[in-house]
This record gives C-alpha cells, structure tokens and sequence, in this order.
C-alpha cells in the first residue's frame, strides 16, 4: 500500500498521511456510487429537498472545523476559509429548493 502525505502548502508542514487506493478500492468505491446515486434518483423530490437542507445544516455545524481543515490543506487564510465553508452550507439550502420545483413529480 502506498501512502500520500498531505502538505500545508502555507509551512511545507505534514499535516497527515493517507493510504493511496487500490484499483479494486477504487472500483469498489465507483460501485457505491453507482448505486447510490440510484436510491437518491428513486427518492420523491421533497426527499431530497429535506436531505440537502439536512447535509446543509451539518456544514453550519461543522463551519469553523472545515474552515481549519481547508487552511491545512490549501492554506487559505481563516477568513477566506470560513467563507468558503458557510458558502457551501448557503449553496446547498438553495439547492435543496430546486428538487421541489421539479414540474408533476410532487
């Protein structure tokens, strides 16, 4: 198994190593995928609706653990970072709108 090591590109610091996947993790992981996005296309709109604004509601949770994460990695300044964490929080409660929109599947 090899192993990546992720950098703060702000310190040229390890922050973490990660394994690298195999071709059949790989192809395993696509397999979920595959059928993942099959139950969420099976699910009525107002379903993925409340799931958005659900998922939308943990990054709110999570906004200043995310935006720590994201100076590690990409060594984003904290300000921006947060942002860019509450923007997807923001992002995804306005999606979760357009399932309920979708004309004669309610």
């Amino acid at each position: 198994m090899s192993v990546h090591t992720v950098l703060n590109p702000a310190t040229g610091q390890a922050v973490r190593d990660v394994a690298s996947a195999s071709i059949d993790e790989t192809d395993a992981a696509v397999d979920r995928a595959v059928r993942a996005q099959r139950s969420w296309a099976a699910l009525a709109p107002l379903e993925r609706a409340d799931a958005l604004r659900r998922f939308s509601r943990v990054v709110e949770v999570h906004i200043e653990e995310l935006a720590q994460l994201e100076v590690l990695e990409a060594g984003h300044p904290i300000g921006s970072a947060r942002w860019e964490a509450a923007h997807v929080a923001q992002v995804l409660a306005y999606y979760a709108g357009a399932p309920e929109r979708l004309i004669g599947k309610q």
